[in-house]
């Protein structure tokens, strides 16, 4: 394998498998995916993976800290596929605008759930 192509598999691996390297790893589990570190669809408001929670000020806001489900390989892997089969004709940033529409990043969950089911459990 050439080193400018080592390099590049570094980099997927990184961003896309288990990043043992980053301070927090595992942030959820051992194993776990780490594509979605910053998860697309948040706030969900999704009550399976997630709950309001109060702030120290009072305020409100969503917690999805016991959600494993991105985290897991077919999901991710399914999140992945759907994002990339709805912008594979756009260029970054046009992609980047069509994913900031919440109603589409919704059915992106929802697809995802349909195939791969909404278990948060370790399953």
């Amino acid at each position: 394998m050439i080193e400018l192509a080592k390099k590049h598999l570094k980099k997927v691996l990184r961003v896309c498998g288990a990043n043992r390297n980053c301070q927090y790893y595992p942030c959820h589990f051992d194993g776990q995916v780490c594509l979605w570190c910053y998860c697309p669809f948040y706030p969900c408001g999704d009550e399976e993976l997630g709950e309001m929670i109060k702030r120290k000020d009072g305020t409100e806001i969503w917690s999805c800290m016991n959600c494993v489900w991105v985290h897991k390989p077919d999901v991710a892997c399914e999140i992945l596929k759907e994002i990339l089969e709805l912008t594979k004709d756009k260029e970054i940033e046009e992609a980047i605008e069509v994913l900031n529409n919440r109603d589409i990043l919704m059915k992106i969950k929802e697809n995802v759930e349909k195939k791969v089911g909404k278990n948060n459990n370790l399953e």
